[in-house]
């Protein structure tokens, strides 16, 4: 995603106004996570278009990517959460969040293992192989409801009550 100039000194990514402002390192992190809770997302839609097609107007070049992006857009971030994110929020709001955030770790962890087996479907689906359709349906339903809700999670709990100087300008 590279941002570009809009002549009023301001830089835009994807049509939007974002501040020239430089960030400090809460506000990198909070747009990290941003854009990672929107790659998400997208790809949870992407799931669901597949899930609407079944059984028999599969897209089979959609099935490849989404197996190709779901590990590693799932490993890459709940690495980046506990390892930067997680202690950054508990430094930030103290210790009262530890069983919250060994929760979404668990989560993290059952996530993974679900993206896996969903990858392995998702590459039989794109490869036209044989698979019972109402099942792959149910995965991809569970797996893209989940992320959601774990996204709006993180989102309404987490990242509540931060610090001031977490959010940029009219961000708050």
């Amino acid at each position: 995603m590279k941002a570009k100039t809009n002549g009023t000194g301001s830089e835009t990514t994807s049509g939007s106004p974002v501040s020239s402002a430089p960030l400090n390192d809460n506000q990198r992190t909070l747009a990290w996570l941003r854009r990672a809770h929107d790659e998400q997302l997208a790809l949870c839609n992407e799931l669901e278009e597949i899930a609407d097609s079944l059984p028999s107007n599969v897209d089979r070049q959609k099935c490849l990517y989404a197996a190709k992006m779901l590990g590693p857009l799932v490993q890459n971030i709940h690495e980046y959460e506990e390892t930067v994110l997680f202690p950054w929020i508990e430094s930030q709001r103290g210790p009262q969040l530890r069983e919250t955030i060994e929760r979404l770790k668990f989560e993290h962890c059952e996530d993974e293992c679900f993206a896996e087996e969903l990858t392995d479907a998702l590459l039989k689906l794109g490869t036209g192989d044989v698979v019972n359709m109402e099942a792959v349906g149910y995965m991809l339903r569970g797996f893209f409801e989940g992320m959601r809700r774990h996204i709006a999670f993180e989102r309404d709990c987490l990242l509540t009550h931060l610090p001031p100087d977490a959010a940029p300008e009219g961000q708050h």
